[in-house]
This record gives structure tokens, C-alpha cells and sequence, in this order.
């Protein structure tokens, strides 16, 4: 019996995620409407709402002397107008990634701020499964092993990763990103060509580069092992179709969007999280083209074209397809598929929870019910009509988390 997990939940053919990094923030108005822009279908001040899954981002403390949206004024204890917004989020989980602790630009990171914010996601009971490096100079408590990245050195005064190990993070982002439209995607013309220059270039023009750079192959996560033992997973993000990044603001996510990389990640069915700073110089419109390229992403998720989730949400679905385990009952009037609810994956072996199986897609081939099973409970599931392979699947739906309501005092 040939039953197999399909790449991604049926109808879907490529997947798709937004992981904006919250540095340089417009303002708390914009960060918030936008966010309902996005998420929810209200009239907000850029137009009706676009009923999309879009999460964000968010830091505890502002080393910096320039205005940052943060939960905590600059290196105080005392909450910002932000810290009950981002805790609504958090809540939520429209808020799934730590873009580090803080801007420590300048330096002046110390442990006992990493230990604070731990003490709040303990207080709320938060899981924040994505931790995305920020910072240059002197911001020495990313993670990684490259220059000024002391994070997960137990030896360096800036260590703090046995924290993120403790408290429930998964998935970490060093730095590399990618010209590739679409990681994990198939063997075609356009990923081969783009996947041979990226080797050349970082052989030749950037052979001197110790900064994270893209990889040589065209993997989502790959695992990482840290300086102190863990191990997590490191993903990788989409910057553009060709070309340098400049300050990956509003105006570049105009152009990552375009219509023409949304049809392309579609052909070459693969995953994609988008690197952008979204919110900076962001105003109270935008421009008509990114309203027009948001509209056109929004038809593709709505065709089912396109599986659009948070970061955290994206890259889950990836570690499961590929890694859960199951067993298969084919009994006389039906077939049962039992998920387990461990996985033994590359970083190490993993809990699965209930919502991890959202969009799950297992290949049939038998014609006899189907039931999957998870922690002795019968999954609410849908049997699909064949798709382009010619094979019928049933699925666990994919549930789109719901948006909440947010006040700004």
C-alpha cells in the first residue's frame, strides 16, 4: 500500500510566507493597520482588508538612540503603548518571531536583557518559535559562527542561546538569503540556473565574504549546531529575484512581490520566506503598485494556487511533511493512518502537537475509507479528488489562524 505525505496540503502548489523584521518601524499607527490591512477584512486606511495570514515581528529593548517600535522603553523595564499589542499578537500567533533582543547596534547587550524577556514569554505563556538575527557592529548576541555573531558562545559575555533552547524556539535565521524563487522547488531550468551563479558568485566575487551569504544547494532549513551543544534548524530567506538588496523597505517589497515571482514560485512549486522590513517608511498609503501586487497574491492564495502562512507556520509544515512517522492499518472495510506524536528529525527528536498536523496530505490509492488517527483521536479530515499527479489524498484542513482585535490607546 503506496501511502505518502503530498508536499504540501492539497490543492496548494508551492507555499509562502511574508517574515518581516520590525527595525525601523514608520510608527505604532502604521505597524497596527497595516498588520489589519493584511490579516483581517476591515476597512482600514489603506483600503478593505485583505483576509490574508501575515505575521510579524518584534524586539524587547532599544539600545539605540533612534526611534524603534519596542516592548520596552529603550533599556528600561517600563512597558510602550507596543507591549500589550505585541502580546495580543503573541496570542494569537500573528506574532511568531524575535528579531533578537534588541537594537544593540551600539553595543551594551548583556544577558540579564535576554533573561527579562524570557521572564515575560514565561509570564504569558508564549512560544516564540523563530529567532531572525538583527544588528551590525557592535549588536554582538547574534547567532552563528561568523564575525561579531556571539550569541550561542558560552565563553563570550553575550551568550544567550541556552535560553532560546530552553524556551521553546526552533528555527533560527543567520543571514543567509537567496535569489532562488522557491527552496525545496523542482529541478527545472529557472531554480538550476539561478542555483549554478549563486556558486559561482560566492566563489568568485564574494569569495572573500565572511558574512552569511547563501548556501550552495536550495534548501528551506538545514540543521545548526551551535557553539554551546544545541542543535536547531537555520532557514533561509528569499531577497529579491536578482540583484543587491538595498534597504528592503516598503518600496523593494513592491518589487519582491511582483506578479511575475508569485506565477514563477507557482511553476517551480517550491517554499519561499520573504525578507522584508515592511513597516519602514511605511506612511498612512501605499503605493498603488504594492496595492495591486497585494490584491493579485491575494487572488493566487484564494485560488488555492498558493499556501500562505506565518514564517513559524510555513517552515512547521515543512519539518512535518518530511519528517512525521506513521503506521498504516489496511483492515477489511478501512485504512487507518496513525500519526505519531514524536518525530525524529535532524535536530533532534520533536513533540508534535494537534495544530502542527493543520494541512497535513497523505496519497491514497485504495478505494476503502480513510481515517487518520493522532493521540487516539479521529482528525477531522477531507477526501480529495485526484490532482495533477492523477492521485486522490485526504487531508487534515489547513485552519487559518484567526485575527484578532487590536486597540491602539
Amino acid at each position: 500500500m503506496n501511502i505518502k505525505v503530498r508536499k504540501f496540503p492539497y490543492p496548494f502548489k508551492c507555499a509562502f510566507s511574508i517574515s518581516s523584521d520590525i527595525d525601523n518601524a514608520s510608527s505604532l499607527e502604521s505597524f497596527v493597520q497595516f498588520m489589519d490591512f493584511l490579516n483581517s477584512e476591515n476597512q482600514t486606511i489603506y483600503g478593505p482588508g485583505l483576509g490574508l495570514e501575515v505575521g510579524n515581528s518584534f524586539w524587547f529593548f532599544n539600545g539605540s538612540k533612534s526611534f524603534q517600535l519596542s516592548y520596552f522603553e529603550g533599556l528600561t523595564n517600563k512597558e510602550t503603548l507596543l507591549a500589550p499589542i505585541i502580546r495580543t499578537f503573541l496570542q494569537s500567533k500573528h506574532i511568531d518571531t524575535l528579531h533578537s533582543w534588541g537594537n544593540f547596534d551600539k553595543g551594551g547587550f548583556r544577558r540579564s536583557y535576554a533573561n527579562k524577556g524570557i521572564e515575560v514569554l514565561n509570564k504569558y505563556n508564549f512560544d516564540v518559535p523563530v529567532w531572525v538575527n538583527h544588528g551590525i557592529n557592535l549588536n554582538y548576541q547574534k547567532i552563528g559562527d561568523y564575525p561579531n555573531m556571539h550569541g550561542d558562545d558560552p565563553n563570550h559575555s553575550c551568550y544567550h542561546s541556552d535560553l532560546l533552547s530552553e524556551s521553546g524556539f526552533e528555527y533560527v535565521w543567520t543571514g543567509k538569503a537567496t535569489h532562488i524563487i522557491g527552496q525545496e522547488g523542482k529541478n527545472n531550468l529557472s531554480i538550476f540556473t539561478k542555483s549554478l551563479i549563486q556558486r559561482l558568485l560566492k566563489k568568485t566575487k564574494y569569495r572573500n565574504v565572511q558574512d552569511p551569504i547563501y548556501d550552495d544547494d536550495n534548501k528551506l532549513l538545514r540543521p545548526l549546531f551551535l557553539r554551546d551543544g544545541n542543535k536547531v534548524w537555520e532557514f533561509i530567506r528569499f531577497i529579491n529575484s536578482w540583484g543587491n538588496a538595498g534597504e528592503l523597505d516598503l518600496y523593494e517589497f513592491v518589487d519582491q512581490i511582483k506578479i511575475q515571482n508569485l506565477k514563477r514560485l507557482i511553476k517551480n512549486q517550491g517554499f519561499m520566506i520573504l525578507y522584508t522590513h515592511f513597516n519602514e517608511n511605511l506612511s498612512r498609503s501605499i503605493p498603488k503598485k504594492l496595492y495591486h501586487n497585494l490584491k493579485m497574491l491575494k487572488q493566487m492564495v484564494d485560488s488555492e494556487d498558493i499556501l500562505m502562512g506565518t514564517t513559524s507556520r510555513i517552515l512547521k509544515y515543512w519539518e512535518i511533511s518530511n519528517y512525521v512517522s506513521y503506521e498504516v492499518q489496511d483492515l477489511q472495510d478501512k485504512v487507518i493512518i496513525t500519526i505519531n506524536d514524536v518525530m525524529h528529525c535532524p535536530v533532534g527528536i520533536k513533540a508534535i502537537k494537534s495544530f502542527h498536523l493543520s494541512g497535513l496530505t497523505f496519497y491514497i490509492n485504495i478505494p476503502k475509507p480513510h481515517n487518520i488517527v493522532f493521540k487516539n483521536k479521529l482528525c477531522k479530515t477531507i477526501i480529495n479528488p485526484p490532482d495533477e499527479t492523477g492521485e486522490k489524498s485526504i487531508s487534515i484542513p489547513w485552519q487559518k489562524l484567526e485575527y484578532p482585535k487590536v486597540n491602539i490607546l
